[in-house]
């Protein structure tokens, strides 16, 4: 009887977590590693942005159905709270030392590793003239995400009709952070966000401050001209700094460049959102030594022409830590890689 080939995916988000399903249900026996004490990485902190349960396609749901699968699959281990210490190659295939409480006795064989390690969001503290992490008034979207999923969509209930600013691009398309790309997530989830916030609160005034609308993903135009008809704003410009309102107790202004209508303008809100965007991970450049593989210029992993496979033979990237991406997207990258990595070993089989 041929031994079914061994597969590590490293990180259990929703990437990891498709590769791992993905492969399983090819009959590959799979140890997924996560170095947190649950699966879902970032993932669970999205929230569903359904308004009067009309989906809106934002792909909040999907986490919560792969771990699900995955965790009916027979030939998928879990090892959580535990990282890789150390890759080696040999005998065509890989030795894994972990790390972590409860691992296994001895290094793990695997005949392939597929990374799916995620991101990082960009912390809004360092765009310090917004004033996130001083003024009351200024949130991110990661956080207002957060509570949602949390608290439910009842959280934001009680705006009435106060003023809210999402501000677009924050650590994103920015060269002087080193972060000259796109996040490609953030334009989606604030058009959602918005139109949930005014469903909830109909009184709402939501001005959205953009460089221009990224529109990509599952439908997203047809939500931004339903945002458009909801009564938001779309402002062609961003602000420079944001301060703490004279006039309004509770509140912050700031002044913008309105491009299109061609004059500066001051306007104070009652919250302001920041568009936070995707990073990568803090210990990428680690992982990449470790494993022997490259960076892209931005820091993310480097892959071939094919997205998914990497100078070393038998490595594999999936999900946004090769490149940001949505829920759906890093679903659909993962697929792939695990197709690419199933070929991999099914072509060294005996």
């Amino acid at each position: 009887m041929l031994e079914r080939p061994r597969v590590v995916v490293v990180g259990g988000g929703i990437a990891g977590l498709e590769a791992a399903a993905n492969l399983a249900e090819r009959g590959v026996s799979v140890t997924l590693i996560e170095r947190g004490s649950r699966l879902g990485g970032n993932g669970l902190s999205v929230c569903c942005k359904a308004i009067e349960g009309v989906c809106q396609l934002c792909g909040g749901c999907l986490l919560a159905e792969r771990l699900a699968q995955v965790r009916h699959l027979s030939g998928v281990q879990v090892l959580l709270d535990t990282t890789v210490a150390r890759y080696d190659r040999g005998n065509g295939g890989f030795s894994l030392s972990l790390s972590g409480a409860g691992v296994p006795e001895g290094p793990l064989a695997a005949d392939a590793v597929i990374l799916a390690t995620g991101f990082d969001h960009v912390d809004a503290r360092n765009k310090g003239p917004y004033g996130y992490g001083i003024l009351p008034m200024v949130t991110t979207g990661e956080e207002m995400e957060r509570r949602l999923r949390l608290e439910g969509q009842g959280a934001y209930d009680g705006l009435g009709a106060a003023r809210v600013a999402f501000i677009q691009c924050v650590g994103s398309r920015d060269e002087h952070m080193g972060r000259g790309y796109c996040s490609q997530v953030c334009c989606r989830y604030a058009v959602r966000l918005a139109r949930l916030l005014i469903a909830r609160n109909p009184g709402l005034q939501v001005s959205v401050f953009k460089m221009d609308i990224q529109s990509g993903g599952r439908d997203f135009m047809a939500s931004w001209r339903a945002a458009a008809a909801d009564g938001v704003r779309f402002v062609a410009g961003l602000p420079a700094v944001v301060r703490r309102s004279v006039d309004s107790p509770g509140a912050a202004s700031f002044v913008y460049d309105d491009i299109l209508a061609g004059r500066v303008v001051e306007e104070t809100f009652d919250l302001i959102v920041l568009s936070t965007g995707m990073q990568p991970r803090r210990d990428a450049p680690e992982v990449a030594e470790a494993v022997g593989i490259n960076l892209d210029r931005f820091g993310f992993f480097a892959a071939a022409d094919d997205e998914t496979s990497t100078l070393v033979p038998g490595v594999f990237v999936a999900g946004s830590c090769q490149a940001p991406r949505s829920l759906a997207e890093s679903a659909a990258h993962a697929r792939c890689a695990a197709e690419a990595c199933y070929r991999y070993v099914a072509e060294r089989q005996p």
